[in-house]
């Protein structure tokens, strides 16, 4: 979903070699660099969860490269929700534990 504003909240699961090899600096940088805000954190069941807000076309851009990660990662699946944004985070961080 997007707001009139044209922005929109992100909610992804990426699989995969996708702990241990760089991969929420990875998401991270990229983040930033589309100006988006939220968070990325490693899950217990080896995934990891990335939730942001921003542009559509910027959370777009972020849902795509999540398929491609940090050199050493392999992704083997990304699932996607969408919906309205809640603008409870005011930067892009890493959970770290």
């Amino acid at each position: 979903m997007t707001e009139p504003s044209g922005r929109a909240h992100l909610r992804a699961v990426v699989r995969g070699r996708v702990q241990g090899v760089g991969f929420r600096w990875w998401v991270h940088q990229l983040a930033r660099s589309l100006e988006l805000v939220g968070r990325v954190s490693n899950q217990r069941d080896g995934t990891v969860l990335v939730m942001a807000e921003g542009s559509r076309p910027g959370l777009e851009k972020l849902a795509e490269g999540l398929w491609v990660g940090p050199r050493h990662a392999a992704v083997t699946g990304v699932e996607v929700e969408w919906s309205t944004p809640s603008s409870r985070w005011r930067r892009f961080a890493i959970d770290h534990g």
